[in-house]
């Protein structure tokens, strides 16, 4: 894999979850300089970091390089940012307007 390619996807699904630089690296345990080589494609990703990464930012393990998400992967995603309400109030909002969706987009 092309390591700018790799850069791009983890700085897609860092943005996806609002988190900063600085927050992602924290939590893989790096500084935000390894995580902003990473996505610049100027540092390659150790093989033992790969699962860290992929958890830190709610991704299969295949979407650092496979680029293609399955539909188990978008449900992946999904519930990843549905934990990041806090409240019952947020969680059923959150339900309601999935509700509405699907109501709205549903094929005959």
């Amino acid at each position: 894999m092309d390591p700018a390619e790799l850069g791009q996807r983890i700085r897609a699904a860092r943005e996806r979850l609002g988190l900063s630089q600085e927050e992602l690296a924290a939590l893989i345990k790096r500084d935000q300089r390894g995580v902003s080589e990473y996505e610049r494609g100027q540092r390659r990703l150790a093989a033992v970091d790969i699962p860290l990464l992929a958890h830190a930012l709610q991704v299969p393990i295949l979407y650092l390089y496979e680029g293609v998400m399955a539909e188990d992967d978008l449900d992946y995603q999904l519930l990843g940012i549905f934990h990041q309400f806090t409240s019952p109030q947020e969680k059923q909002a959150a339900v309601d307007i999935l509700r509405i969706m699907a109501q709205t987009f549903k094929h005959p």
